[in-house]
């Protein structure tokens, strides 16, 4: 879909911050779909305010191609740090418990300026996209496949099945609605991956088969990952209404953690991740950024390699609307810029749109118009009934001259 760059961000008055731009390669007819998603997760991220979730700057577009700036994080992914060296069991357990704390607060995440629930489920929790740092951080990525609802969302993802195949819970597979269990289930895969330190496999439907492959896995993990077993079993029940919530599993895992010896999360990511970054190689992508500079001034011509695409931001309502639902005000953002010097400019209203409330109460008034108009063109009561009554008889008087003819017709 994209490369991510390492780069530097540049304000006014030598502010300097390291971050990661995500830049966009065209993908043909599918291009304006995967642009859309990845604006929706840069929104999205936008809204929930979480130390373990990666923040995200502003939206770009770089030598002509659609870009995110993002926190940039020092660290690995959990699929590649399986494979240097076991997680011991109680950091696997403190992992998990980080995780599953995040995912319930993404769960439960309202927006923060309408307070209204965001309805979150990220949909593709897996090792490839769990991060962990040098210090023993932890960073949930790639919520581009995410179900949320919120204000100025472009992508419609309802009705798809979005994911990593072999992470689909079986009623994902079945055709039922996502749920917040979906991604418990990832978790608890993920988690198993880490201590047997070999992939999980296809998904399998028939329930009685699901349940004998998850009783096989789990005792067939080493003897020091057997504490993990009961709540890695209610992660991984078939009917998602059995699994736990995001802040049972972290507060069942923090218990589990504290009667564990050996080494913790922090300890064993200082070792192995380091490890990671510096035997990972980095192949120049197609059209490569590398090494140049982009910048954006208020009087810079047309074809300028870096400029901004609109970033809406709900604002409250001013004033309140006088009905339930808000104003919806959107507004241009175009605070920061990848490169040296970029102009802060005052936000300025980009476009607007009516209050909600002010268009249902006019569509409401259309109806009672049109209600209220028929009643007045329409004939009195009587002269309906009488007409109804002169029509059955003309009907009934007419199908009696045709028995008659038939019968004269029988009998000659």
């Amino acid at each position: 879909m994209g490369s991510v760059y390492h780069a530097e961000l540049r304000a006014p008055h030598g502010f300097r911050r390291a971050c990661a731009v995500k830049v966009m390669k065209p993908v043909g007819g599918e291009h304006a779909h995967l642009v859309e998603r990845m604006r929706d997760e840069a929104r999205l991220l936008g809204l929930l305010h979480d130390e373990q979730i990666l923040g995200v700057s502003e939206l770009l577009r770089v030598n002509g191609q659609d870009a995110v700036i993002m926190e940039f994080v020092e660290g690995a992914d959990l699929s590649d740090l399986r494979e240097i060296a076991p997680m011991p069991p109680r950091a696997l357990a403190e992992l998990g418990a980080e995780l599953a704390g995040t995912l319930f607060r993404a769960h439960t995440a309202m927006h923060p300026s309408t307070g209204e629930h965001l309805h979150v489920i990220h949909r593709d929790v897996k090792p490839a996209n769990i991060m962990i740092t040098t210090r023993g951080g932890v960073r949930l990525l790639d919520f581009g496949v995410a179900r949320a609802v919120f204000g100025g969302r472009e992508a419609q993802t309802r009705g798809l099945v979005l994911g990593t195949f072999n992470y689909f819970p079986p009623e994902i597979i079945l055709g039922a609605d996502p749920s917040p269990a979906v991604d418990i289930y990832g978790l608890g895969i993920s988690l198993w991956e880490c201590a047997a330190r070999e992939e999980w496999g296809t998904p399998v439907m028939q329930q009685s088969r699901f349940e004998r492959r998850v009783e096989r896995r789990l005792t067939g993990l080493a003897d020091g990952y057997a504490p993990l077993a009961p709540m890695l079993r209610a992660m991984l029940q078939f009917e998602p209404e059995d699994r736990p919530t995001g802040d049972e599993v972290e507060a069942q895992l923090l218990a589990i953690a504290d009667d564990l010896a050996g080494a913790g999360l922090r300890t064993w990511s200082r070792k192995v991740v380091p490890k990671s970054m510096s035997s990972r190689t980095v192949e120049a992508p197609d059209g490569d950024l590398t090494g140049r500079t982009f910048d954006v001034e208020a009087d810079s011509p047309a074809d300028s390699v870096v400029t901004p695409i609109d970033v809406f931001d709900e604002s409250p309502p001013e004033p309140p609307a006088p009905a339930s639902q808000p104003v919806e005000t959107r507004w241009v953002n175009s605070s920061d810029r990848v490169g040296v010097n970029p102009v802060r400019s005052a936000p300025s209203r980009s476009r607007s749109t009516a209050p909600l409330s002010a268009l249902s109460t006019s569509a409401a008034s259309t109806g009672k118009a049109r209600t209220r108009s028929k009643k007045r063109g329409g004939p009195p009561l009587w002269v309906v009934v009488g007409l109804g009554s002169l029509g059955g008889l003309v009907i009934g008087l007419f199908l009696l001259l045709v028995l008659i003819v038939v019968a004269l017709a029988v009998s000659a």
